[in-house]
């Protein structure tokens, strides 16, 4: 017979393995139907690496083209016709911007029966950014927000307007192409236009 510490242990446990990112991505993409054209993944935040491994799994030989933009310690290892960087967190970098104009040039040529499979994480603001300022301004921006205690809807509604990809702008570089955007929050309330500025929102 399990003690009480045992069972409250099997009981955690069992809650995070429900909730790490490759299970969330299998079950949503439960039944996913391919489409037409082409497909190509773009994975966003400190779990992209995971959300793109398990839609790849799920997707298999279908997929065209992928990237996945992640924090720096966090890419575990290739994923077949997937390309996988690594970028700063919390303040932008250089090779934040570099890997999102990788994912933009991936996007740009899609037509209508092409699909875009966007899977965004938590760190996603960051870690996608095409800045429409200098990315020291940028950066400078992003640390006096960190600094003064602003909160994430705060900073991230600022993101939105100095930016080529944040605020719905993502998803109009890929036009005429669909976006099946697959989204792990990591902001109270859950608001789209919050979780990494809203790319696709």
């Amino acid at each position: 017979m399990s003690s009480l510490r045992e069972d409250a242990e099997t009981i955690v446990r069992r809650a995070i393995a429900q909730n790490l990112p490759g299970p969330a991505v299998r079950a949503a993409l439960e039944g996913f139907q391919p489409p037409a054209g082409r497909l190509v993944l773009v994975a966003i935040g400190k779990a992209a690496w995971a959300m793109a491994q398990a839609a790849a799994e799920v997707v298999g030989d279908v997929l065209d083209a992928g990237i996945v933009i992640t924090k720096y310690g966090h890419v575990k290892g290739p994923i077949d016709k997937v390309i996988c960087r690594e970028a700063g967190h919390p303040v932008v970098d250089a090779a934040s911007v570099a890997a999102t104009r990788e994912a933009e040039a991936l996007v740009r040529d899609l037509g209508p029966d092409d699909l875009v499979l966007f899977l965004v994480s938590g760190g996603g603001s960051a870690l996608f950014e095409d800045p429409i300022v200098s990315l020291a301004d940028l950066a400078d921006v992003t640390r006096q927000l960190l600094a003064c205690g602003a909160s994430i809807d705060q900073i991230n509604t600022i993101r939105k307007h100095l930016s080529r990809v944040k605020g719905g702008r993502f998803a109009h570089l890929c036009s005429p192409a669909r976006v099946h955007a697959i989204v792990l929050s990591d902001v109270v309330g859950d608001r789209l236009d919050t979780i990494a500025s809203g790319p696709a929102y």
